[in-house]
């Protein structure tokens, strides 16, 4: 991977259900770290001031020992749940003030409190509706969650160099690790403890995404990994249809899968359901690692725990708001 930073930093990712960190100097990852977490990492953590998250605090600074990085420059990755995403097509050859204008006002029709209180971005997608009206990515951070992760990280002598959503850090790694044909669909799937998102990916771009929560069943348990993997093969055969991406999921041209414990297994019950090519995702595939990263457990057991960390730390654009 040529186009890896030299400068030296550190590639934290906030999980719902932990949190994963890699060090980088000389464009080279020198250490890696994780830690699951017993109770979710969500919104809920920054609306209530409490003993989780000021615990978070020693954990952060327990993955940067264990890491063994010397910067103290970290790029964050929030997990989507904890912003607000939405795809809306706009008027074409607006200028850039009007499509502003018109992107902050289609944000206000689906938030319940003021826009004061979000960091708004956009891109342009390489898409068009029926009308050729382009598609543009509206995301919305709330400052509260900004300001909070800024201060944990403050605490530990830490500086947010930039912030990212894991949906694009996870294809930033994945398209540095893999080829992906241009004018073909493919899917990355990350499945957490209880809920699974769905990344769809055309022409090598973020396309759509869905997420489903698991939920206990009446014997008070989340699903095991059998089913967790029929119901990935029934969202993939409702969303192709939905969406018209084709008639069924031999039509994608890949499957990719990222998440936390049980992976493997996932994994396995799924090849048994589909034809199409499926992959764990590593991150490490195409980016240089020391030899003591080789040598350890995460680059050999379970390297797609650092998806969003490594995809975070490869992003190359300006430092965040």
């Amino acid at each position: 991977m040529e186009s890896t930073s030299s400068k030296p930093g550190l590639g934290l990712a906030f999980h719902p259900d932990s949190i994963s960190l890699v060090s980088m100097e000389d464009g080279v990852i020198k250490g890696t770290a994780v830690r699951e977490l017993v109770q979710p990492f969500d919104l809920e953590t920054f609306r209530t001031t409490g003993t989780f998250l000021n615990g978070q605090e020693k954990v952060i600074q327990d993955l940067h020992n264990q890491s063994g990085g010397s910067s103290r420059d970290a790029s964050v990755v929030l997990h989507s749940g904890m912003v607000l995403i939405k795809k809306i097509p706009v008027a074409m050859g607006l200028e850039e003030k009007l499509l502003q204008d018109q992107l902050v006002w289609e944000a206000g029709q689906f938030l319940v409190s003021s826009m004061d209180d979000y960091v708004v971005e956009y891109q342009r997608l390489p898409f068009q509706d029926l009308s050729g009206n382009p598609f543009y990515l509206l995301i919305l951070m709330r400052k509260t969650v900004l300001q909070g992760v800024r201060m944990l990280l403050q605490k530990n002598g830490l500086r947010m160099q930039r912030i990212d959503v894991d949906l694009f850090s996870n294809i930033r790694a994945l398209l540095a690790n893999y080829d992906l044909d241009f004018d073909v669909t493919s899917v990355l799937v990350d499945v957490r403890r209880d809920l699974i998102d769905f990344i769809f990916l055309r022409h090598r771009e973020f396309y759509l995404s869905h997420r489903v929560v698991l939920e206990k069943k009446n014997t008070a348990r989340l699903p095991d990994e059998e089913e967790i993997a029929k119901m990935v093969i029934k969202e993939l055969r409702r969303l192709i249809f939905g969406h018209r991406l084709g008639r069924g999921i031999e039509d994608l041209n890949r499957l990719f899968i990222i998440g936390g414990d049980g992976i493997q297994s996932v994994s396995q019950h799924l090849l048994s359901l589909i034809s199409i090519p499926l992959d764990i995702v590593n991150p490490f595939r195409r980016v240089k690692v020391s030899q003591e990263v080789k040598n350890s457990s995460s680059f050999s057991r379970y390297p797609e725990k650092f998806v969003a960390s490594v995809g975070v730390i490869l992003r190359q654009d300006a430092p965040a708001q």
